[in-house]
């Protein structure tokens, strides 16, 4: 077995996190070294979700109408 030393605040930090997903922190610290439990970086994962969102709405049928580019500088005053 190996000991690991953390801080006080880093320890409260895993037990929440680890209480709101209904885990233990071993049980926590098992599925991320597994591979079950993936973190990422919260900027990351809003990139993503733009990503995502932009995707959806490219390809929504009721949203393919087109507009210049020309048009939108307009309106912003660009």
């Amino acid at each position: 077995m190996t000991q690991v030393t953390i801080s006080h605040d880093v320890l409260i930090g895993i037990t929440n996190l680890a209480n709101e997903l209904n885990l233990s922190v071993n049980e926590l610290l098992q599925q991320i070294s597994q591979g079950k439990l993936t973190v990422i970086d919260a900027e990351e994962l809003e990139d993503l979700l733009d990503i995502r969102d932009a995707n959806i709405a490219e390809n929504d049928p009721n949203n393919q109408e087109r507009i210049a580019w020309e048009d939108v500088k307009k309106d912003l005053n660009l």
